[in-house]
């Protein structure tokens, strides 16, 4: 099946006010509010298949596949496109390789190619993803694919289905179809046909490569039709309907509800047909169903309350279904085995620090431990938590000690990362940063909980003389001079953290990182400040390129090379070049976009490393970047 989801991205509404798309938008208001608000707030019960939180997938939209191992992953967020070329044991993010937009269909054709809908244009791609060319489609498409018959069709959000023959994209208007009613699904099953789903029009058929369409047949009873699928073997057509359940037309036959086993009133958005004819369906809220006998009867995959999921798309795999969620993650499931394997995004790396002989520790979100002997360009495993997570920072210490902050306190290992011992430490926050301050002390932050000095690594005692009630930032240029961003500003200790100098800024510091022993930079909703750490002066930074505004400022700073830096802006990470004037920088667009960093390390044999929520990443000089692998 090739599907794509409703979005409720509307873009120009010309012609609107028929009765007909009266009727039909108002049943797309009741769905959407249901569907938003699930998102708002996911189910949660025992004994469902849930994750941590912190490695969730942002709601799925759409999975597709190629020919082989090949899978692609679409969710809501900016440039929320990953690929996976192992069967989904890994995945790359390749939103950084695509402008930061909103994302609404993938169809990967025959030949590999891959058409990619977005909320600005049309992109196609060639070599799995790795770079784009723009169609010029324009933003109002947000359905397209090559057809069997050599044209391409699109669906507009306003002048309904579309069709072009070339690839200038000369789109012309399909004619005989019901161009009232809104498409919500498209199904290419490998023939000549191609069907549509309509939303109050039940459904269509095409023999012409889009060209044309009709109503297939007669129904089915509810004519709002979310999602198709069909069945080669048995040459049935089946069409999940809002709140209607499933129904089913055998060829020459009629339609007829195909719903038994089926939650009352259910509506059935997402239907595919996996290996040997098993048929698969995904409801909003009432989780994934299965029928082994085409259709005649419905199984739940998880029973009772746990079961209450929303799957937004389901993919053929490997003798079973994909089935992605908007508010659980990606599930594999068998054809005869039904209960729901997750599918892991990629392991966040949170934690990175450099040994005292050079090597490079690198701690992901799970717990596990990796070394790298060059500067980050080969790793190997070097243990892990013990199932201990998630874990949120890493500190390597003198006499090669090794501390990990985990949820409920920090952990401590002293040959390498082997083996773990559980410290007791005041707070039950997990220290999202750590440092090695000068004389050997150590210092962990936690948000709400305060800063904490321990003289050892064992025993642990709150830092008094910071104002605030909640950091947001911990960093060091040498253990001495010891920056800290609070709700109030910034708390400087030039004494290794033994005393404090509050300076308030409004909206607090959210962000900070040194450019040198004695200079630091934090990002505030209402500007980015320089703090000299000599004096005590703060200024603010002149950039080059950027113009703060209420809706557009910096909000993460991380250390770069030659006196640089790197910081968020919006959705894409930029980086700040100094200039010839003190307190100047020039604003440059980093390579990727769509990254949030959760670690970084300037190494100090030259090169950088960024942990990002959606991969790894490594670069000499800071201008191009190369994905890492770990082992």
């Amino acid at each position: 099946m090739t599907s794509f989801r409703i979005s409720p991205f509307k873009r120009n509404t010309p012609g609107l006010f028929s009765p007909a798309r009266l009727r039909a938008f108002a049943y797309f208001a009741a769905f959407f509010a249901v569907f938003l608000a699930e998102l708002a707030f996911p189910f949660s019960a025992p004994g469902a298949p849930v994750r941590s939180v912190d490695a969730e997938w942002p709601p799925i939209l759409v999975v597709a596949g190629d020919s082989g191992d090949g899978l692609f992953v679409i969710t809501s967020e900016k440039g929320g496109l990953y690929s996976s070329e192992n069967g989904g044991k890994s995945w790359r993010h390749l939103g950084g390789k695509i402008p930061p937009y909103y994302l609404f269909s993938l169809n990967v054709s025959p030949d590999g190619r891959l058409f990619l809908s977005t909320f600005d244009e049309l992109l196609v791609s060639t070599d799995g993803g790795e770079t784009w060319k723009s169609m010029q489609g324009g933003g109002s498409i947000m359905f397209f694919t090559a057809t069997p018959q050599g044209t391409y069709l699109g669906v507009h959000w306003d002048k309904g289905l579309l069709w072009a023959s070339g690839d200038d994209l000369k789109f012309e208007k399909a004619l005989g179809e019901k161009g009232e009613f809104p498409i919500t699904d498209i199904l290419k099953p490998g023939t000549e046909r191609i069907w549509a789903a309509s939303f109050g029009g039940g459904v269509l058929f095409s023999d012409d490569g889009g060209r044309t369409w009709s109503s297939d047949g007669e129904g089915p009873a509810n004519s709002f039709v979310l999602s198709l699928a069909w069945n080669p073997v048995t040459k049935t057509l089946f069409a999940g309907t809002l709140e209607g359940g499933v129904f089913r037309r055998e060829s020459g036959g009629r339609w007829s509800a195909s719903s038994e086993g089926l939650p009352p009133h259910v509506s059935v958005q997402a239907l595919t047909v996996a290996e040997r004819g098993v048929l698969w369906a995904g409801t909003p809220g009432s989780g994934l169903f299965v029928s082994p006998d085409d259709g005649r009867y419905w199984y739940p995959v998880v029973p009772g309350e746990a079961g209450r999921m929303s799957v937004s798309s389901l993919l053929p795999f490997r003798g079973g279904v994909l089935a992605g969620t908007s508010d659980w993650g990606l599930f594999f499931a068998e054809n005869e085995n039904y209960p729901l394997k997750p599918i892991l995004p990629s392991d966040p790396v949170v934690g990175l620090d450099e040994t005292g002989t050079g090597d490079v520790l690198a701690l992901t979100r799970s717990g596990k431990l990796y070394l790298s002997p060059d500067g980050g360009v080969s790793w190997r495993s070097a243990g892990s938590t013990g199932g201990r997570m998630p874990a949120a920072s890493l500190l390597s210490a003198s006499e090669g000690r090794i501390f990990a902050g985990v949820k409920g306190g920090i952990l401590r290992s002293e040959d390498g990362g082997r083996i773990w011992s559980e410290l007791s430490f005041p707070s039950e926050e997990a220290p999202f940063a750590m440092l090695a301050a000068a004389g050997g002390s150590l210092l962990a932050a936690t948000g709400s909980g305060g800063l904490f000095r321990s003289p050892d690594g064992f025993s642990w005692q709150q830092v008094e003389g910071l104002e605030g009630e909640y950091i947001y930032s911990l960093d060091s240029s040498d253990g001495v001079n010891i920056a800290v961003g609070t709700d109030r500003g910034f708390s400087v200790s030039g004494d290794g953290g033994l005393s404090w100098k509050n300076t308030y800024i409004n909206y607090g510091i959210k962000s900070l990182a040194f450019t040198g022993p004695e200079m630091i930079w934090g990002c505030s909703r209402n500007g980015f400040w320089g703090y000299s750490v000599r004096n005590g002066e703060v200024q603010v930074a002149n950039i080059s390129g950027y113009q703060w505004s209420a809706l557009s400022y910096l909000t993460d700073v991380f250390p770069g090379v030659g006196g640089g830096l790197f910081a968020h802006l919006g959705g894409s990470l930029v980086r700040l070049v100094p200039g010839e004037e003190k307190n100047t920088f020039s604003m440059e667009q980093a390579v990727f976009s769509n990254a949030e960093v959760l670690s970084s390390l300037a190494h100090s044999r030259g090169g950088i490393l960024l942990g990002t929520r959606r991969g790894f990443f490594r670069s000499a000089d800071g201008t191009s970047w190369l994905e890492i692998e770990l082992p």
